[in-house]
């Protein structure tokens, strides 16, 4: 089941156009991963297929207008004056905190859930904010730079949950420039032009 399409997707910055032409589309159980250099339009592309942005030029079509979207971007969009606990508190319900707090001890986050936020790692932050999207049921997950800051065992924890998902008929969206052990397309975004394959 295709979740959504996108054709003739153009984004121009004074002029310059940071891509042109681009058509694809996302089914559910289906990856599709955005690569390219710093500054190739790999997130701005994410914010226009999620209506955050307007393209210049093009179409974006969800296929539901209902579609249960979990999105994070390269922000950890994380409250740093609360604790890990009081964060998840105030996302979650509290079907999905149970969840929640299943991903912190996964993460082995649990000894740091009631200390200051603001004191965490680098890593420990980002392993907080995907808890975010990790302990939602959604039909599509969107993460701009999802592995960058976590060690092996958690990287490999974040591709074991994409991968139950794709088999469960989720769709999947990420930029990323460590390569994920999960079977996607490649979207490849370059300065003069794009290839999907």
């Amino acid at each position: 089941m295709k979740l959504f399409s996108a054709k003739n997707i153009t984004y121009s910055i004074n002029e310059n156009k940071l891509f042109h032409n681009l058509s694809f589309s996302v089914n559910a159980s289906e990856c599709l991963h955005i690569k390219g250099g710093n500054g190739s339009g790999k997130s701005t592309l994410l914010r226009i297929i999620l209506g955050m942005t307007s393209p210049s030029k093009g179409l974006v079509e969800s296929c539901n207008q209902d579609l249960d979207i979990s999105y994070l971007g390269h922000k950890n969009a994380i409250k740093n004056y609360l604790t890990p606990r009081e964060n998840l508190d105030l996302i979650f319900n509290n079907i999905e905190l149970k969840n929640a707090f299943e991903w912190v001890q996964k993460f082995g986050l649990s000894h740091v859930q009631d200390e200051l936020t603001a004191n965490l790692s680098f890593g420990q932050q980002k392993k907080l904010a995907l808890i975010r999207v990790l302990a939602k049921s959604s039909e599509l997950i969107v993460l701009d730079e999802p592995f960058v800051g976590l060690d092996h065992a958690a990287a490999d924890q974040l591709n074991n949950f994409l991968n139950t998902k794709l088999l469960q008929g989720v769709g999947l969206i990420l930029t990323s420039h460590i390569n994920p052990m999960i079977d996607c397309k490649v979207l490849e975004l370059g300065r003069n032009n794009a290839e999907i394959n």
